[in-house]
């Protein structure tokens, strides 16, 4: 049969003393880090994916503002197009009126010049008519018959 020894006994006190020892000194704590640990990975790891999806979604929120910022971009250069076809069209018309506005006064300018030319020559050729007169009839006819005389020639000129 199986005897018991005391020493048996000792030995077996001695691993379950050690069993216990070593899972209040090492087992738990170490369970309890890992355990610990494992809780920390998980929490990083979550955190790390809110950290992602916030990040992708400011990634979209920027590009929908770029895209946004491009639009109105655009906007801005066809008003700003179409601003300058007004100042354009606008400068041109100004152009063409003050083109009308110079051609008119140099036409009034020339009709007055040609007015005035005309009326010299009517004085000098009342001058030379009356001198001519003078001349032919050694007389001097007087300034009324000179006028009257001058446009008859005139009128019979101007109807040839």
């Amino acid at each position: 049969m199986i005897s018991i020894n005391y020493t048996l006994i000792v030995v077996f006190l001695n691993f379950v003393l050690l069993l216990i020892v070593l899972n209040k000194i090492l087992y738990k704590p170490i369970k309890k880090f890992l355990l610990e640990r494992q809780n920390k990975i998980s929490e990083d790891i979550d955190k790390a994916k809110e950290s992602r999806e916030n990040a992708e979604n400011l990634v979209q929120k920027k590009e929908k503002e770029l895209k946004i910022s491009a639009e109105e971009i655009r906007k801005m250069k066809k008003i700003a197009k179409k601003d300058a076809e007004i100042q354009a069209s606008g400068i041109i018309k100004q152009a063409k009126e003050q083109e009308k506005k110079i051609v008119k006064e140099t036409e009034d300018q020339l009709i007055y010049e040609h007015e005035k030319v005309v009326s010299k020559v009517r004085e000098e050729l009342a001058d030379m008519i009356a001198s001519l007169s003078e001349k032919f009839l050694s007389t001097k006819i007087d300034e009324k018959k000179d006028d009257e005389l001058l446009k008859k020639i005139l009128s019979e000129r101007e109807d040839n």
